[in-house]
């Protein structure tokens, strides 16, 4: 499949526009005459003529759904009336009006259990339930939910099914702005109708996700964990064990800024120190879950296939893997520094103790660091709780990332 599964493309027309008039008189026709001719050289349809302008089959009531919203699958006349009005209302509340159309590749779909090729039909009732579930999150996104109002109606295409929808706001909440009309050369206020670019994303990966359930694959990870991290015995060995940790351990904490609130990964303030405490997290990863981290490169590589069929080239799902990788060191790297935090307070309360004060006073930091009658059993025993906490964050990584939505980083991952 050369083109990406799920494509959305987007766009808002003001208040004012034909379009808008055009789609208020569209809602309330019979279904078999719902078919809207918008010319050409209209600067509102240009590079956009797939969502009102359906042209060569909008007329062929086999090609075409019925209208649903949030809450009727059908519109019976009342509906519509009702419906109508409110887009009215819409309109002359100088509402701006968002156009969505939802493209799915017919193979993918198929694949997918939702499109039948040989009767070409959808299975409308899951493809309702997928919009409903991402028109949510989009005006969740937006702070729109209590306010907007939208319609949808599926279309059969000889190339690809569509999902047209319309929504607005009758009584409008999103803050006015400033434009600048070219034609009149002036200035004017509206509604704001761009929406953020994070919408556009969590709506396209919505969709995706309600139609192509990872939730199976994506607990493999926690299921490994579960069975083979969270219960394994490790045979007594610890980092503490390692002589490169050892000093890797030592080192990082040499690096540290004084200032022990500052002990967060995510600081610049201890950039000199990352590099011995990122090369502790890659022995301790490599010595006790070699096996797992195959296994979460090989998921990762899997969900990467995924989204680019889903989502296609160029696309940000190249960056999903190393995103998720970056997450895993973060959380390793705090374990860390949280264990150098009370390993540093349990050193400064034995050299301010009053007994052991008149004998280590005299000693430089470093040599009271090294002093083997009161450091050794101390360090020894912080690396084998630091091994235990990394454990544990390693678990509660496994187990955050299955849980989470398989959005898009894109939201940021969301």
């Amino acid at each position: 499949m050369s083109t990406p599964a799920v494509v959305l493309r987007s766009k808002f027309v003001t208040p004012g526009s034909n379009t808008f008039n055009d789609y208020i008189n569209y809602i309330d026709r019979e279904d078999a005459k719902r078919h809207i001719h918008v010319k050409q050289s209209s600067k509102e349809t240009d590079d956009f003529y797939i969502f009102h302008d359906f042209m060569d089959y909008m007329e062929d009531e086999a090609k075409q759904g019925q209208l649903f919203t949030s809450d009727n699958d059908q519109l019976n006349q009342s509906d519509k009336k009702l419906l109508k009005q409110k887009f009215q209302k819409a309109q002359q509340n100088e509402s701006p009006m968002w156009q969505d159309v939802i493209s799915f590749d017919n193979e993918w779909l198929a694949k997918q259990g939702l499109y039948h090729p040989a009767t070409h039909t959808v299975n409308e009732v899951n493809m309702r339930k997928v919009i409903r579930g991402t028109m949510h999150t989009v005006l969740k996104a937006e702070g729109m939910e209590k306010s907007a109002i939208w319609t949808a109606s599926l279309h059969y295409n000889t190339d690809n099914i569509h999902v047209h929808i319309a929504s607005t706001e009758a009584h409008p909440t999103r803050e006015k702005i400033n434009v600048f009309d070219k034609e009149t050369q002036t200035w004017h206020e509206e509604y704001r109708a761009k929406r953020k670019p994070k919408t556009l994303d969590k709506m396209k990966s919505k969709v995706a996700n309600m139609i192509l359930d990872r939730t199976k694959e994506r607990n493999k990870v926690d299921e490994l964990v579960r069975g083979t991290v969270h219960h394994k015995k490790e045979n007594g060995v610890s980092l503490s064990a390692y002589r490169k940790t050892k000093e890797l351990f030592q080192d990082a904490m040499e690096h540290l800024p004084t200032d022990k609130r500052q002990w967060q990964y995510g600081y610049q303030s201890i950039n000199d120190a990352r590099p011995y405490i990122d090369e502790i997290t890659n022995i301790y990863l490599q010595q006790f879950h070699a096996e797992d981290m195959n296994q979460l490169h090989q998921q990762l590589d899997e969900e990467v296939n995924v989204m680019k069929e889903m989502y296609g080239e160029g696309s940000d799902y190249e960056t999903y893997k190393q995103t998720k990788l970056d997450d895993l060191k973060k959380r390793m790297g705090n374990a860390l520094l949280a264990e150098m935090r009370e390993y540093d307070k349990a050193q400064n309360d034995k050299l301010f103790h009053p007994r052991q004060f008149n004998r280590l006073h005299s000693l430089s930091s470093q040599e009271a660091f090294a002093d083997p009658h009161h450091t050794v059993y101390a360090f020894n025993a912080s690396m084998m709780k630091l091994s235990k906490a990394m454990r544990r964050t390693f678990h509660d990584y496994q187990k955050d990332r299955n849980l989470q939505e398989f959005d898009r980083i894109m939201d940021g991952y969301e």
